[in-house]
């Protein structure tokens, strides 16, 4: 019985070697977005409208130290007939890694004072998306949030 527990830890690999890389800075892909977004979303003409304005413009620096630094430059967008700027945001978020496959990471972490779970799934080692939106949401939206790497 001694010799198959001694064998065990060979047999369970080290989490962390699953996980894909975090690591670096990100930005967000208006490109992507609109690649995936335009054929698969259900989303009415002004909300395709305003996220079509808002999207490829964060940045979110991770680092080993379990932080992500989200930052938006000022952005102007028009609605209806008005234009307005949204103001430029940096944010320091701590989170935890639930866990991960090789394909994928679980965050949690808290933001607009909420507790929140988010699911990266990776394409590659240089792409990735998320479901943007709430779970209080209907939930049928289908939209996805994606983001690459900076070289």
């Amino acid at each position: 019985m001694k010799k198959i527990f001694i064998f065990l830890p060979f047999l369970a690999p080290d989490i962390a070697f699953s996980c894909p890389s975090l690591q670096g800075t990100w930005l967000s892909s208006l490109e992507k977005f609109e690649s995936f977004n335009n054929r698969w979303a259900n989303i009415d003409d002004r909300a395709w409208s305003f996220m079509e304005q808002t999207q490829g413009h964060e940045i979110i620096k991770f680092n080993d130290n379990n932080e992500m630094l989200v930052s938006t430059p000022e952005i102007e967008v028009k609605v209806g007939e008005k234009t307005m700027k949204l103001p430029p945001n940096e944010e320091r978020i701590n989170f935890s890694v639930l866990g991960c496959t090789d394909k994928s990471i679980a965050l949690k972490y808290q933001r607009y004072g909420k507790m929140r779970i988010s699911q990266l799934h990776f394409e590659n080692d240089n792409t990735y998306w998320e479901y943007m939106g709430t779970s209080a949401s209907d939930g049928n939206s289908h939209i996805r949030e994606y983001y690459v790497k900076a070289e």
